[in-house]
Order: structure tokens, then C-alpha cells, then sequence
């Protein structure tokens, strides 16, 4: 470090302090290098002799370490897409779910998917080939039900029916097996979207019942077809 001084015109002495100069040997360095120790209250620690190979090791480590990462509640309130499963789901939402529930106008929602399996039909009667028709063919079944209230209760019940029709018959001809289940799942899905599920269980099977064998009636009207207990 060397001092100048400021000197006044014409003075042959000092007038004024000291001013310190601080220079290096180095080209564009300007000021003392920085101290080892901690700066500002901070502990920042200075790296040296790290190669790109070291960067890439710390990152792959970081990267496979396990970090605990919480499970995420389950969502109390389903959407209306979350309903699995076949059979007849009615679903109602409570206003704490509200926004899951469906659009103004299509709620309650009920969702119905009767599975044809649930219908095996068996020839009960053969057919002899005389008259207009002839024969007799049944299928039990036990359709499920469920009434599902966002985001709490769920109630699981399921109907016993038996489905008889005729193997032949004038008007619509020849009723195999396939055609059977086709007309069974067609109409008994049609009547649970038109059920009442707040009714008792007991009551719901029978009403159920009586409305498949009145929609059988109603729209194949010359089939013959039944719907018992």
C-alpha cells in the first residue's frame, strides 16, 4: 500500500489526510481477495477442484435417496365417474359434495348395467312344433342393487326374480336363449332407472318385480313372457 497526498496549489506539504490506495499485481483485480471465514453472517462454503463428473454423482445420489412423501386422504367425495361395478347404483350427493354432484336437472343419478350372465335361461317346456307357439323357458336371477350417499353411506341389497317366456310365439317367431337375455336386460334395466330407492328393501324387490312384469306386458304385448318371485 502506498499513500498520495493531496496537495493544495502551491503547498509544499500535506493539506488534507491520507487517502489509501489499495492495487494488484494482477490485471483487473481491484481490491483485497476475499477472507476465508464466514462473510455477512452467512457460512457459505467455496468449492473448489469440482469437476462436472462430481455434479452429475451428487445429482444421480439426490435423485435415488427415498423421501418420505405422506399418502394423500382418500377423496371423500367420489365424481360421478367413480361409480364401478354392474348392476343399479343410485347415487345422491350431500352438500358438503356438491361440486361432484351432477349438473342441475340429471340428479338423483342412478347408473344401471345388468351383466347378460345374470340371465341363464333353460328350457323348462320343449317345444312340439304344433300351433302358433309352443314351449316355455325361464332364467332366475338375482339382480344387485346399491344406493350410494356422497360421502358416507352406502347400502347394498340385491332382488331374487324368475323370468319365463315362450320358446315360440306367432308374433315375434322363434325365441332362443340369446333373444331372451337380450329382452330380460333391456327391460329390467328400464325399470331400475325408473325405481324408487329410498323404499325398504323388501318393498323395492317386490315393486320391482311387479313393474318388469308389467313393462314385459306393456311393450311385447303378444311375447307372454312373466316375471315371478
Amino acid at each position: 500500500m502506498r499513500e498520495e497526498w493531496e496537495r493544495g496549489a502551491g503547498a509544499v506539504g500535506p493539506v488534507g489526510p491520507s487517502v489509501p490506495i489499495f492495487s494488484s499485481s494482477a490485471s483487473g483485480d481491484f481490491g483485497a481477495a476475499p477472507p476465508d471465514g464466514p462473510q455477512d453472517g452467512s457460512e457459505r462454503k467455496i468449492q473448489c477442484n469440482k469437476t462436472d463428473d462430481d455434479e452429475e454423482e451428487s445429482r444421480s445420489e439426490s435423485s435415488e435417496r427415498p423421501t418420505d412423501s405422506p399418502e394423500s386422504p382418500p377423496d371423500p367425495c367420489p365424481g360421478v365417474g367413480d361409480v364401478p361395478g354392474d348392476g343399479a347404483t343410485f347415487l345422491s350427493c350431500s352438500d358438503a359434495c356438491s361440486s361432484k354432484c351432477p349438473p342441475p336437472g340429471m340428479a338423483p343419478w342412478v347408473y344401471v348395467d345388468f351383466a347378460p350372465s345374470e340371465f341363464n335361461f333353460v328350457t323348462i317346456v320343449e317345444d312340439d312344433g304344433e300351433g302358433k307357439g309352443g314351449g316355455w323357458q325361464e332364467a332366475g336371477a338375482e339382480l344387485n342393487f346399491k344406493r350410494l350417499t356422497i360421502p358416507h353411506k352406502i347400502k347394498n341389497w340385491s332382488c331374487p326374480l324368475t323370468i319365463g317366456m315362450p320358446l315360440r310365439t306367432e308374433i315375434y317367431g322363434e325365441i332362443d336363449a340369446d333373444r331372451a337375455t337380450s329382452l330380460s336386460e333391456e327391460i329390467t334395466e328400464d325399470v331400475a332407472n325408473r325405481m324408487d330407492y329410498d323404499l325398504p328393501q323388501e318393498t323395492f324387490c317386490d315393486t320391482f318385480r311387479k313393474e318388469a312384469d308389467a313393462a314385459f306386458k306393456s311393450k311385447y304385448k303378444r311375447l307372454g313372457a312373466r316375471v315371478t318371485k
